[in-house]
């Protein structure tokens, strides 16, 4: 008997902080895209995952060191869903995720209290990307009383199952 075969997911484009456009899928509550770049003379591809039930995109960093491969990076973003385009910007903070026996490290929260006492974001942007934040934290990471070396639910089933999906390969850094 031959195992199902998981669709590749509804085609999207990825507006990555208004200066990269990539084309992704989404299936459910994930989109999956790869983009590339170029880091200490050699050329990356990167795969991102945007959890749009709590506006935060993840990775693996391609450039993590050797003992850091594995490890997720999670950016808090903000999503505007218009149906064909995703444009996912950049709030500020972040947390590093390693194996479940290591504790998460979160990020900035020093730039984000910038961004808020510049203007930069509402005080309404500003309660809900906080309230969003702890959501996922308290869903995906927070273990309460488990006293077991585990993740609640990291990273989503829904990002495992597109790790290794076939994604088309285009992108491209736009003008300024």
């Amino acid at each position: 008997m031959t195992e199902p075969t998981l669709s590749p997911g509804q085609p999207v484009t990825v507006l990555r902080d208004g200066r990269m456009q990539a084309a992704g899928v989404r299936r459910g509550d994930v989109v999956a895209y790869d983009w590339g770049f170029e880091h200490g003379g050699r050329r990356h591809v990167q795969r991102s995952f945007v959890l749009l039930d709590h506006g935060v995109q993840i990775d693996q960093p391609a450039v993590f060191p050797a003992e850091q491969q594995g490890w997720w990076y999670c950016d808090l973003v903000t999503v505007v869903d218009d149906g064909h385009l995703l444009r996912v910007d950049d709030m500020w903070i972040d947390a590093i995720v390693g194996p479940p026996d290591h504790p998460y490290r979160v990020l900035d929260l020093d730039e984000y209290a910038a961004a808020m006492s510049a203007g930069r974001l509402s005080p309404a942007d500003a309660a809900d990307g906080l309230i969003r934040w702890q959501r996922f934290l308290d869903r995906r990471l927070n273990r309460r009383h488990d006293v077991t070396r585990s993740w609640p639910d990291f990273p989503p089933a829904g990002v495992e199952e597109m790790l290794t999906v076939e994604l088309p390969r285009k992108w491209a850094l736009l003008e300024d």
